[in-house]
């Protein structure tokens, strides 16, 4: 009797710390130099890490698929993320092309905080890319340059397809090393199965850390017990408050290395549609640091006109965006974290607002960001060189670039504390 009492004694204390009730914010992170691989307790134990790697090599064998997807958020971040959901195709291009992959999206997103679907449909076909853009009535159309290795990139390709179509996309299906970070997490868990749109799959819980922020990043991971394919991934992050939540991306009706029609990865130009191409970005080069900030001369949403005089003295970040940018959204609460701890240390956070489609004003107002925003945006990308959206500028009190930077970079704090003291 002793002995069992041991041994129920032991699994409680297994369950408690290792099971789906205890939440993030309660696990212990291991120091990076050390590795914590669980594997699970009850009917079902698996090692973690040989669950991912047969993902890996799964993901790997694929040349191409088919899914639908839904994509929404949970919790504290219910109100920060549009709701998703629609059907893609991807197809892998010869190995070693960046651009990795012709890929077709289409469906329909919910912004946050309205009930309104708003359709999208978007191809690549490994040269051209075609969106529909049903406000103006036209489909869009920008042909890559077969000799601009900085425009052919994913990345690129990948920018065009706005806040629905980009929440979509599993980029793991297309990635050289599939699932590296999460395969050398510091925390790997195995937490048992669960059926995901009708697959029972293994489910594997990974603490990594995040190079590009310095923070630890949480994921938990749906895997296909007879294909070894993901078909959930649940990213769990906290508001500045310490309140969870996660975003969420489900696949289901997944088919592997279908044939395709040639259509698929070119849209078709609806009714009535007129087809432009999109507006030429300007030279891919940003600015370089040292070099004296362009002029403003931009209006906020009061009809303000606003000039780089005007921020005389102070530090300014500006960040080139759009609502219908995945990557741009992606980023807004890093830039809120930053105007909410600088703010009244001399440091002023601008969002650019640029080719807009949509209301961006609305779009701040729902989702409670508070930083500044200047309105028509492209007025200036030529001058500021803006490659891609979103692009990041830091300017610091003297009006010179202090930073330039495509997409995100979320260390900014170190940079922005330095120019804060040399004021």
């Amino acid at each position: 009797m002793k002995q069992f009492y041991i041994v129920l004694l032991v699994a409680l204390v297994r369950i408690s710390t290792h099971g789906q009730s205890v939440s993030p914010r309660e696990r212990p992170t291991p120091p990076p130099e050390t590795k914590t691989i669980v594997a699970g307790t009850g009917a079902y134990t698996e090692d973690p890490q040989k669950v991912l790697h047969a993902a890996a090599e799964a993901i790997k064998a694929v040349r191409s698929l088919s899914y639908n997807a839904t994509y929404e958020s949970t919790g504290a971040m219910s109100t920060r993320s549009p709701l998703a959901s629609g059907k893609v195709s991807l197809a892998r291009l010869e190995s070693g092309n960046p651009l990795k992959a012709m890929m077709a999206a289409s469906g329909a997103f919910i912004a946050s905080g309205t009930d309104e679907k708003v359709p999208f449909s978007i191809s690549f076909d490994g040269e051209m890319i075609r969106k529909v853009l049903v406000k103006s009535r036209s489909v869009g159309t920008k042909t890559l340059s077969s000799d601009n290795p900085r425009e052919r990139t994913l990345g690129t390709v990948t920018g065009y397809f706005g806040g629905g179509a980009y929440s979509l996309l599993l980029l793991d299906y297309l990635s050289d090393e599939p699932l590296r970070k999460e395969a050398d997490a510091t925390l790997a868990d195995y937490e048992g199965r669960a059926a995901v749109a009708g697959s029972l799959c293994h489910v594997v819980y990974v603490e990594y850390p995040d190079r590009s922020s310095g923070k630890v990043r949480r994921e938990r991971l749906f895997v296909g017990v007879k294909d070894n394919l993901l078909r959930r991934i649940e990213t769990i992050t906290a508001d500045n408050d310490g309140r969870f939540g996660m975003y969420v991306l489900t696949i289901s009706d997944l088919t592997v290395n279908p044939v395709f029609s040639k259509g698929t990865f070119s849209v078709a130009t609806p009714k009535g549609f007129a087809v432009k191409p999109f507006p030429e970005t300007a030279p891919p080069t940003l600015l370089n640091v040292g070099e004296q900030a362009p002029e403003l001369q931009l209006l906020d949403p009061s009809g303000a006109e606003h000039r780089l005089a005007d921020y005389k003295g102070k530090v300014l970040i500006l960040d080139f965006w759009a609502t219908w940018c995945g990557p741009c959204i992606k980023a807004m609460p890093s830039l809120q974290n930053l105007h909410e701890k600088f703010k009244d240390r001399g440091v002023a956070v601008i969002g650019v607002n640029a080719w807009e489609e949509s209301n961006s004003v609305e779009y701040m107002k729902r989702l409670g960001y508070s930083y500044g925003l200047l309105l028509k945006g492209e007025r200036i990308s030529e001058a500021y060189h803006i490659p891609s959206l979103p692009t990041l500028y830091v300017i610091d009190t003297q009006g010179k670039i202090a930073y330039a930077g495509k997409g995100l970079e979320e260390n900014l704090e170190p940079l922005i504390e330095k120019l804060v003291r040399n004021q």
